[in-house]
């Protein structure tokens, strides 16, 4: 799992526990999109996931593996990583489908059905609760267009700003190019710039957390918008709670020392702080119907 040996035999104990956490974080992300893919499957709608979200894992796992790739990590490290891209790319297809292909044909009739027989009440009747509730209706239509817009607005807003974040940790990182590795005995204060390759990788992970952090906010800010998680999965922020927690878990059990954990800054990063948000779109299931 980590790329850490044992540098005395107290340390077996820390390894041995890190596998095991990292196992569990493992299980978590290998199962974490299927109850939501499921479940879109039985509404036969994509429209509870937020768009913006999806687009960002897939870039996120692109600049993983990326990563991964670049800095000689080991093979199964990529294979994971590919596995993850091609569950998010299963559930963004998904989506996309079921909002776009799907519902363009879609059958009409119970919907052409419906609005004859409203038709027909109205003309038939004088009573003017039915326009009013017509009325309502319109109004209703027209402010969760108004709705879809501001949401459209300010998940491209996010976008731009995560994008933005992005390159200026990026244009930090490539910057400090010039930092130096520890000198090895008998080198003195000789110091030497790290490898290009290894500064695009460390530039890729940094771009993967970013990614991942900023994901979730347009889930959050969707379901705010329409005060309901409907369409939603419990189980994909549930199992990314417990599989972001227990992947740092893994990272940390191993040592605190500060050397030992600047290479996976980023990659913390990338875990701990979404679960912020993932604790927040929890609590938006227990405030808003699903």
């Amino acid at each position: 799992m980590l790329s850490v040996h044992a540098a005395d035999p107290e340390q077996g104990l820390n390894l041995a526990l890190s596998a095991a956490v990292g196992y569990v974080s493992l299980v978590c992300w290998m199962v974490v999109m299927f109850p939501q893919i499921y479940m879109n499957y039985q509404r036969k709608s994509g429209e509870g996931v937020s768009l913006v979200m999806m687009i960002a894992w897939v870039c996120g796992d692109i600049f993983n593996i990326t990563g991964a790739l670049m800095q000689g990590l080991v093979s199964s490290t990529v294979l994971i990583g590919s596995y993850y891209l091609f569950v998010d790319s299963t559930l963004l297809y998904q989506i996309v489908y079921y909002r776009l292909v799907y519902q363009a044909h879609r059958p009409k009739d119970s919907c052409e059905d419906e609005q004859s027989r409203l038709t027909a009440a109205a003309d038939n009747s004088n009573d003017d609760e039915l326009a009013r509730a017509a009325d309502r209706a319109s109004g209703r239509d027209a402010q969760g267009q108004s709705g879809s817009q501001l949401q459209t607005v300010l998940s491209l807003l996010l976008s731009l700003s995560a994008m933005a974040i992005l390159v200026v940790l990026v244009v930090a990182l490539v910057a400090g190019t010039g930092s130096a590795e520890p000198p090895t005995p008998g080198d003195g204060a000789k110091t030497s710039p790290l490898p290009l390759s290894q500064v695009i990788a460390q530039a890729m992970g940094t771009a993967s957390a970013t990614v991942y952090i900023m994901s979730y906010v347009p889930q959050a800010v969707q379901n705010y918008q329409r005060k309901s998680c409907e369409g939603l999965s419990i189980w994909l922020f549930l199992l990314s709670l417990l599989g972001n927690t227990t992947y740092a878990l893994a990272i940390l059990v191993v040592s605190l020392d500060p050397h030992y954990l600047a290479p996976y800054v980023p990659w913390l990063m990338g875990a701990l702080v979404p679960c912020v948000i993932q604790m927040f779109i929890l609590y938006q299931f227990h405030t808003y119907p699903h």
